[in-house]
């Protein structure tokens, strides 16, 4: 059979599966899946292209539904163009798709025979840290859930970002000591699903033990979540109405967060955190106006005369120096994407990790300096850690 032959006998009701792989030079995406879904009657089939490196984090997915007459179009053009290999998947037979540089492309089918069914299931199970159809009581009352333990359709976005969120804190749980009872605070919680769902996680599913705050400045935000913990029955679980600058009530953290705190609220939390010693630090900043107020060099006067550019310009500044900072202070830093950018564009994420030594950092010092340099001013974190002194071990 012949690569034609092969696209044009591909249907929904056939076909298992696509994978596409070794890309080409030119290739966007390091790899793409495909398979058959139902979306009102009607078969298309979901794309979904992986781009960016898993290896540094900076990995994510893209989806697609193309009709099958766009499929062949995007296959035809896919192999030999972007990829150089593809395996499909078909109730008939499996077949491994070869190219090379010259645009030869051969089909060659598989000896072994495949047991599986088409699925044109649109949601296919996934195993999620909180699992549909276990009845969790805060994700009720958010209207997540329905009473039997069902997502609401309205609401996977919401359903994926609570179990995005806690697959980033289960990657850091081997970084804390949960031998004893760990304290985590939560910056600027606001209605608290995620501290909740944080809450839920550690204390219920995990059984670590754990002392969680959650800190806001709206008086009547906090009675509610107060409320909410009580109804719950989350005993180690508290609310506490203040600033995060001001905040003196403990004395060691282990993991510090903060979601969405506004502007330079972040820049107060990371020092909060730094100054603790905290083993986690994750924080999503949101409203990054600080570098606004700056002169920017003339280097940058071609993108800081449009203001959208400048915001956003001024937000990934803020953020690398953010991180910049936290890795001088010794954690070992990631930005990581929170959820897909057509939910949220404030969807990074700050992770640092607490070395078991402090490192100094001095070229990272440089590179800072010369952000700084050509952001036209300092970040608040940076004046506050050049206030503050911190302990660091010469290496």
């Amino acid at each position: 059979m012949d690569y034609l032959k092969l696209l044009q006998s591909i249907t929904g009701d056939n076909l298992i599966r696509i994978v596409l792989s070794k890309p080409a030079k030119d290739s966007e995406a390091s790899g793409v899946r495909i398979r058959p879904i139902k979306v009102k009657e009607q078969i298309l089939f979901q794309v979904t292209k992986s781009i960016g490196s898993k290896s540094s984090n900076t990995c994510k997915e893209v989806h697609e539904n193309l009709k099958a007459p766009e499929l062949e179009k995007y296959l035809q053009e896919a192999i030999p163009g972007f990829f150089y290999q593809g395996l499909f998947e078909t109730e008939d037979g499996g077949y491994t798709v070869l190219a090379n540089k010259k645009g030869t492309v051969t089909v060659v089918k598989n000896k072994s025979v495949t047991d599986k069914k088409a699925s044109l299931d649109h949601n296919r199970t996934k195993k999620y840290i909180i699992e549909e159809g276990t009845k969790v009581p805060f994700m009720v009352d958010l209207g997540v859930m329905t009473q039997d333990g069902k997502i609401v359709r309205s609401k996977y976005d919401k359903f994926r970002q609570i179990n995005r969120y806690l697959e980033i804190v289960a990657d850091v749980i081997p970084s804390l000591d949960t031998t004893r009872t760990i304290t985590v605070i939560d910056f600027g919680c606001g209605k608290s699903y995620l501290t909740f769902a944080l809450y839920y996680y550690l204390v219920k599913l995990k059984g670590i033990k754990a002392d969680i705050i959650g800190l806001d400045l709206k008086s009547d935000v906090i009675a509610e979540c107060n409320k909410l913990k009580n109804k719950y029955k989350y005993e180690s679980l508290k609310f506490i109405e203040g600033d995060i600058g001001k905040f003196e009530g403990v004395d060691k953290v282990d993991m510090v967060i903060t979601l969405h705190a506004c502007d330079t609220a972040t820049d107060y939390a990371l020092h909060k955190a730094i100054t603790w010693g905290a083993e986690v630090i994750m924080a999503v900043p949101c409203c990054q106006h600080e570098l606004n107020r700056f002169k920017n060099s003339p280097v940058l006067s071609a993108v800081s005369e449009y203001g959208i550019l400048k915001e956003r310009m001024s937000a990934i500044f803020t953020d690398a120096m953010r991180a910049g900072l936290l890795t001088q202070a010794g954690y070992d830093t990631q930005i990581l994407e929170f959820i897909d950018m057509e939910h949220t564009p404030k969807n990074l994420l700050i992770r640092g990790v607490k070395k078991n030594r402090m490192v100094p950092g001095k070229a990272l010092s440089k590179s800072l300096e010369s952000l700084t340099e050509l952001a036209g001013g300092e970040i608040t974190l940076k004046k506050l850690l050049r206030d503050t002194p911190y302990e660091e071990n010469d290496t």
